[in-house]
């Protein structure tokens, strides 16, 4: 019995760890930068509302984001770290 063992191509899969989501920096109108998900940058977009939903759980504007960041959020900051480190 001169077979090679393989391990099945759904070993490999579980066994890999999950991305983090690519976070896009939105500013709101207090000049306090936020970090919001793709998903929820496309559900604003769908909406058509021009409001995005960030990581604090804030609606922040579309036309913040060609306003520069005075300081960022803590609570998305600290969101960032803790769930995506």
């Amino acid at each position: 019995m001169g077979g090679k063992h393989r391990k099945p191509p759904w070993w490999r899969r579980a066994r890999q760890a999950p991305q983090p989501p690519h976070l896009t920096e939105l500013v709101d109108s207090d000049g306090t930068a936020h970090y919001g998900t793709d998903d929820a940058f496309e559900e604003g977009w769908r909406e058509g509302s021009g409001y995005y939903w960030v990581l604090c759980g804030k609606r922040v504007a579309v036309a913040s984001m060609l306003t520069p960041p005075e300081r960022f959020c803590r609570n998305c900051d600290t969101l960032r770290r803790v769930r995506w480190a």
